[in-house]
Order: C-alpha cells, then sequence, then structure tokens
C-alpha cells in the first residue's frame, strides 16, 4: 500500500472516530450569585439546554435552550451564604454575595396563599399569620413563621361558592399541616362557584 492511499484511510478512520464521539457535557457555571435582604438572584451558564436548574436540591428555575438561565426568589435565607447549582447533569458550588449568615433559631420560611378557581373563600392559620381573602389577595395572604412549625392551614368557602381541595403544589404538599422549611410555601386553595 502506498503512503498516499494510507493517509487517506487514516483520515478517513479518525472521521469515522471523530464522528461518532460523544461531545463533552458543558459544565455549569455562575457568573452571578447574590442575596439581597430575602432576595435571591443567580444567573450562569453552560446548563444543558432547557434543564430544570435547582439551587441546593430544589428546582428554581429552567435554562434557555443555549444553556443560560437567571433564578430570582424572594424570600430566600442561607445559613452558610453557599450554594450549590446544578441542571440535573453538573454542578457547582457558588458564594452569595451580599450575605450574612443566618443562624439555625433565626431562619424563617414563609407561606404565601396562591388563589386557585374562580370562587371566593378566606384562609386562616394555626398559629395565627395569615387571613387570607382569595378574591383580593394583599399581605394577608402571606406570614413569616420559624422553620420548623407545623402550621394548619383552614379553608371556607366564601356564600355562592364551594371549598374542593388543595392544589398539589410542590412546596404544599399537605396544606392541612405545614411543616415550615426556609423559602416560600405556595399554597393554594380551590374555591369553584355554585
Amino acid at each position: 500500500m502506498n503512503s498516499g492511499r494510507k493517509a487517506f484511510l487514516s483520515l478517513l478512520v479518525l472521521g469515522a472516530i471523530l464522528a461518532t464521539a460523544t461531545p463533552a457535557l458543558a459544565a455549569v457555571s455562575v457568573t452571578r450569585a447574590e442575596l439581597s435582604g430575602t432576595r435571591l438572584r443567580v444567573e450562569g451558564g453552560g446548563a444543558v439546554p432547557n434543564a430544570s436548574i435547582s439551587i441546593d436540591g430544589t428546582v428554581m428555575g429552567q435554562a434557555d435552550g443555549a444553556g443560560s438561565f437567571r433564578i430570582e426568589r424572594d424570600p430566600f435565607t442561607s445559613s452558610t451564604c453557599s450554594i450549590t447549582v446544578s441542571d440535573g447533569a453538573t454542578s457547582t458550588s457558588a458564594t452569595l454575595a451580599g450575605c450574612t449568615p443566618s443562624s439555625g433559631e433565626d431562619q424563617t420560611g414563609g407561606i404565601q396563599i396562591v388563589r386557585g378557581g374562580a370562587g371566593e373563600g378566606r384562609v386562616t392559620s394555626e398559629p395565627a399569620g395569615i387571613d387570607c381573602n382569595v378574591a383580593t389577595g394583599g399581605p394577608s395572604c402571606f406570614a413569616p413563621f420559624p422553620t420548623g412549625t407545623r402550621v394548619k392551614l383552614e379553608a371556607r368557602a366564601a356564600p355562592g361558592s364551594e371549598f374542593r381541595g388543595w392544589a398539589l403544589t410542590s412546596s404544599c404538599r399537605e396544606a392541612a399541616n405545614v411543616t415550615v422549611g426556609t423559602g416560600l410555601h405556595s399554597c393554594q386553595p380551590v374555591f369553584f362557584l355554585k
């Protein structure tokens, strides 16, 4: 076999190898991570396109088609001022600029009532803190509670409406008995018109 033909075959084999090689995954990276009061803002790239983005194990957003992401969350607290950001394939740690570590004793979470259905009603909590008219909303539809507090939510329909139950949300799976963790628990009572 002549040297020209050997070179051609070598190039052909190399091309076949490169064509079947699996591309390396880009690693998720954080370009901005800050905590201003209780407002978290995280930006980055290198994520798997359209992947769910989680912070400390909780899904909080989604990457776009290019793998970039921007997440804002309020309220958010951190006892360490460090977070782990993951796209499900890779992860990285970041230090939160502007963060003052919170002690375990001072950590709070919050419960927010989000309207579901066209009916009307009221939601109250035990211990006290929430007294929410779901038709009008307002500040009484949110209350902070220390982490670990067990909060019972009670929903009552207004005249002409009926309470159908609680919508299943990722942060409020059992609205009748919520154990507060850090972050926001969004609970959604469903009221229908009679």
